[in-house]
């Protein structure tokens, strides 16, 4: 049976793309679906559709839970020397708040497999130079997909997708804080 590893780089704003990315892994591992989402309708039923996939995980990069300020996980962050933007910032409560309404959307169709990430950092941290490294070293196959024609939303939902793929291989680093925990993959390129 497969299983599917979902990467979702959420828009703030419904009208804006939010970057949908899907690994699907069976004989081989293969990105088979990279696209814009736009509706919460639309991404909860883009994922539904997977569920016959078997094992199901999903990162995704957004906060889950609204927070006055930095969160500790946040500072354990800037302290690795990763940039993140906080909840708690004005403009990030909008993201935010669309985070928590999906991931409890996702987690009353029985979806519980659901972690935070931040493409950015999990790139940075994994010592990769680049998306077309990453897939490289797991031998994850574009399919019919070319990075140059996907937006940076979609390409950071690739990353989030291979994050899920990590959390699944345990090659994933959790920092974690008393408001809780983002997924980055470990250094999987450089020593």
């Amino acid at each position: 049976m497969e299983k599917a590893y979902v990467g979702i780089d959420l828009a703030a704003n419904p009208k804006r793309c939010t970057g949908y990315a899907v690994i699907t892994c069976g004989s081989r591992c293969i990105l088979s679906l990279a696209k814009c989402l736009y509706s919460d309708d639309d991404i909860i039923a883009a994922v539904y559709d997977l569920k016959r996939c078997g094992r199901l995980v999903i990162a995704l990069d957004a906060p889950f839970k609204i927070s006055n300020g930095m969160r500790d996980v946040d500072r354990k962050m800037v302290s690795m020397g990763l940039k993140v933007l906080p909840p708690g910032f004005k403009h990030m409560r909008s993201l935010t708040l669309r985070a928590v309404k999906l991931v409890r959307m996702l987690n009353s169709l029985d979806i519980v497999d659901i972690y935070e990430t931040h493409p950015r950092s999990a790139l940075l941290n994994s010592g990769c130079n680049n998306i077309d490294e990453l897939l490289m070293k797991f031998s994850i196959s574009l399919g019919s997909y070319s990075l140059d024609n996907l937006t940076k939303d979609v390409r950071d939902a690739i990353i989030a997708s291979i994050v899920s793929y990590c959390i699944d291989l345990k090659c994933c680093l959790k920092v974690e804080g008393s408001e809780g925990a983002i997924w980055l993959l470990d250094r999987v390129c450089k020593a």
